[in-house]
């Protein structure tokens, strides 16, 4: 199903909010695909009479939107969301797991963990860390962390890259039951071994960036240390060498580092994670030489630094909005995130004309492509762009009465509305019943590897309930 061996399939929707470079609303609207990409995207009448013979899938009663893009993530926390709750603890505890206590078993079981809860919510395409900082000791764990995500056939990133200072990690192969010292040479070698094996897998769904925990994790006053420039300069090479993308964590100060030590770094290849903390100059370096943002409203990190959202967007720099999930306290529900974050910006500035609804919906569909430099193939409803759709429901109560509809999806959508997801011109579920996976099978995995981690971390006390949880203000 899905326009194969070279026949049209018309997703014949309710509304098709296309988000193309006339950000067309077609009420009722439809659209062509064969093989896997778009061929036509008009009134739904129109598509019909081009497309008499095509099979219909009829998707009257949902709005159509490109596949949702998720813009930064890490693998690994969809097994540990919760744990160390109001302890202060929790990287710390997430270190010692995906550093020494997981197995190439615990990486495969989140893995598809995550891509169900991802694709369920309508995120087709999505972009992860392998850990919260990369696992970079033996390429065997990102190819575990990706197994899910192709096997459900979704479009996937896996970000690898060094962890950041001291060195070296002393990483653990809990089958080998050996211990293992990582220097920043062997971190990259690895990163190169990784994208070797997964760069362009899975039909090319699969893609590889080389993901530095952070920019320049030394840098203090806006200057690099010398450990930060080689760092910087060894990712632009891989990632020339390679031909793939960048993105790493970055925080106030580091962009200015960047641009003063290793300023070829700084172009369109590149995109940030957090950026809080960044400075006015800081954002018209980013404007400047094309390197996006990607924000997440709902991160620790936004909760100690503000980034300067409006003021980047009214520089000119890309912003995505982001889950950076999915622990410790948020899901993959991608829709969400989107008016988290504009109401930040609203309540900050005390101005509610702030971050429009079209907006909203960008920062996580084309503006996000554009992030991870996919823009020319996925992120809007357009002739010869992947057939990457999804149809959510309309008929509910809060999303009625029927109008303004790219209002309705953008300040109540969720990902529970998502009935209908295809990726590649595949069907991956419809009528909201999703293929590919056994549920109950996956749910079972998880929670076998869950429970073997915990135990070899000697992390059964983060899995308690903080005694602050109920009828205090803080913990």
């Amino acid at each position: 199903m899905g326009g194969s061996n070279g026949s049209h399939t018309v997703l014949a929707g309710g509304a098709v909010v296309t988000v193309d470079r006339d950000r067309r609303v077609l009420d009722p609207g439809a659209v062509a695909v064969r093989g896997d990409r778009i061929v036509a995207v008009d009134e739904r009448g129109t598509i019909r009479e081009a497309y008499p013979d095509a099979e219909e899938i009829d998707l009257r009663g949902t709005v159509l939107l490109p596949g949702l893009v998720d813009s930064h993530g890490h693998a690994g926390h969809g097994m540990t969301k919760g744990l160390a709750d109001g302890t202060g603890e929790w990287l710390d505890v997430v270190e010692e797991i995906y550093f020494r206590a997981s197995d190439e078993a615990f990486w495969r079981a989140e893995s598809y963990l995550s891509a169900v809860e991802r694709l369920e919510f309508g995120v087709t395409t999505s972009l992860s860390y392998t850990g919260s900082m990369p696992r970079v000791d033996d390429p065997k764990y990102a190819e575990a962390a990706a197994t899910g995500y192709a096997e459900l056939g979704l479009r996937h990133g896996v970000n690898v890259g060094p962890p950041s200072p001291p060195y070296p990690h002393v990483f653990r192969d809990v089958d080998a039951d050996a211990t293992v010292e990582v220097d920043l040479d062997r971190a990259f070698e690895t990163t190169a071994s990784v994208i070797d094996r997964l760069d362009g897998t899975a039909d090319g769904r699969v893609s590889v960036f080389v993901g530095p925990s952070e920019l320049a994790p030394e840098a203090e006053d806006g200057r690099a240390s010398s450990y930060d420039v080689e760092q910087m300069q060894r990712t632009r090479e891989l990632a020339a060498e390679a031909d793939t993308n960048v993105q790493a964590h970055a925080y106030g100060g580091q962009v200015l580092a960047a641009a003063d030590a290793v300023p070829e770094l700084l172009d369109a290849d590149l995109s940030l994670a957090h950026c809080a903390g960044i400075t006015e100059r800081e954002i018209e370096l980013m404007a400047a030489s094309g390197v996006g943002a990607s924000h997440g409203p709902m991160t620790n990190a936004y909760a100690r630094a503000r980034f300067p959202v409006i003021e980047a967007l009214d520089a000119g720099v890309t912003v995505a909005v982001s889950t950076d999930g999915s622990a410790p306290d948020r899901s993959f529900d991608l829709l969400p995130m989107g008016r988290i974050a504009a109401q930040l910006q609203r309540v900050h500035f005390e101005d509610p004309s702030l971050v429009p609804a079209g907006k909203t919906i960008e920062t996580m569909t084309i503006d996000a492509a554009e992030v991870l430099g996919m823009a020319d193939e996925i992120g809007s409803l357009e002739p010869g762009k992947k057939a990457d759709v999804i149809a959510l429901d309309v008929e509910t109560a809060r999303m009625q009465p029927r109008a303004l509809l790219p209002q309705r999806v953008a300040y109540v959508g969720s990902g529970l509305d998502v009935t209908f997801v295809m990726v590649d011109g595949a069907v991956l579920g419809r009528d909201g019943r999703f293929r590919g996976y056994d549920l109950d099978e996956v749910l079972a995995d998880a929670n076998r590897a869950f429970e073997a981690t915990i135990d070899r971390a000697d992390a059964r006390e983060h899995v308690r309930e903080h005694p602050n949880t109920w009828r205090s203000a803080r913990y």
